[in-house]
């Protein structure tokens, strides 16, 4: 695992005359029915409870607090003394796929961005330090296990500077830090959500980490706690769902992908995986049917659109790989792999021209470290157009 500096930005914004947008969690004021997701086929097994996730040791504990105590620090913002101690300690944090607790964090020195949030939170709690949470549209992980695509989240945290009194009527404005895994100006921010919304992701990822699990009761019983806490996430849903087509429960992973889409939650992941049950119990038409949502979902992530349209390529779906592959450029403009998919799609409908015309771009966005490769897959274009 390469190792990674942790990049924590810290801004100051001041807004006139109101509270910062992120003081406030906006709650949908639309009624969505409950889906019906327990299951008797597997056993409830005690897992961590949300609590437990913030949980430091005295040690760790009272290292932070001497430093946020400490004489010399007190001429800063409490919320940029939390980013700075973070900045400090974790210089030479690994940026490994596991989800942990604060303490395991501080322990392995490593995890993820939302375990980075999870300790950016038990810290702030020492401190009594608002914190919110903010989801952000960024190159996923992926990884597909026997047909199933799962995708890694990612969270960034705000801490706010404690509230101040007003005094002869004068308000005193709230500057925010920003925790981040490498912050970058290109990155979509996504909606703000809640500490209940925020942990229910850490069991949902704790699920996709032990779905290989034989009998699958640790991974329902993650799952469970993150239903309980937020049972509208459609990521949390999908995962439920594979979970049941994996152990032959397709009636009931049917139902909960039929809840997302009645509900207008189309999210490319969740069609994705619904698509590879309907295939599997040969359901064509519901397959054709799905075919079509996948034109229309709302899904801001370029990287899954590239993702289908890399599946269609290699099915000989060429057009509608295009289609896919144009979803990824429209929604990310800025990334060499949606043209280089549109190159690709061009070349294999005999349209040379415009494969070199997509080639061309997809070169000159490409990073350094595989422009060579970018380039020789364009000098190989124009050898068969002379």
């Amino acid at each position: 695992m390469a190792r990674l500096a942790i990049g924590v930005a810290v801004i100051a914004i001041l807004s006139a005359c109101q509270n910062l947008p992120v003081t406030k969690v906006v709650e949908s004021e639309s009624v969505i029915a409950e889906p019906e997701w327990e299951n008797s086929t597997f056993k409830y097994t005690p897992v961590e409870k949300p609590s437990s996730l913030f949980s430091l040791s005295l040690e760790q504990q009272q290292k932070f607090l001497s430093y946020y105590y400490a004489p010399e620090n007190q001429d800063i913002a409490p919320n940029f003394r939390l980013a700075d101690y973070l900045n400090k300690l974790l210089e030479h944090f690994d940026y490994a796929g596991d989800t942990l607790t604060a303490s395991e964090a501080l322990s392995k020195q490593s995890g993820n961005c939302l375990t980075l949030a999870v300790l950016t939170t038990a810290l702030a709690k020492l401190v009594s330090l608002e914190v919110y949470y903010q989801q952000i549209h960024t190159p996923p992980l992926y990884r597909r296990v026997n047909g199933v695509l799962t995708t890694s989240t990612h969270v960034r945290s705000i801490v706010l500077e404690p509230q101040h009194e007003k005094q002869d009527g004068v308000i005193f404005f709230r500057s925010r830090a920003v925790i981040d895994y490498f912050p970058s100006a290109s990155n979509a921010l996504g909606e703000y959500i809640g500490e209940e919304a925020f942990i229910s992701m850490y069991y949902q990822n704790m699920a996709a980490n032990v779905m290989g699990n034989k009998s699958g009761d640790l991974a329902y019983s993650y799952l469970s706690e993150a239903m309980n806490l937020d049972n509208k996430n459609p990521e949390t849903i999908n995962t439920l769902a594979v979970l049941y087509r994996k152990h032959g429960l397709h009636e009931q992973a049917r139902n909960l992908y039929e809840f997302v889409i009645d509900n207008e939650n189309k999210s490319v992941h969740t069609l994705t995986n619904y698509a590879v049950l309907l295939d599997s119990v040969g359901d064509k038409k519901a397959l054709s049917r799905l075919g079509e949502l996948y034109l229309r979902a709302d899904d801001s992530n370029p990287y899954r659109w590239y993702d289908l349209g890399n599946v269609a390529l290699k099915k000989g779906d060429y057009e509608r790989a295009t289609v896919f592959y144009r979803r990824a450029v429209e929604e990310g403009p800025y990334l060499a792999e949606g043209y280089l998919g549109l190159s690709k799609a061009y070349y294999f409908r005999d349209n040379i021209e415009r494969a070199l015309v997509m080639m061309k771009k997809a070169v000159s966005l490409s990073y350094q470290s595989n422009r060579g490769l970018y380039a020789a897959k364009l000098e190989a274009l124009q050898r068969i157009n002379e």
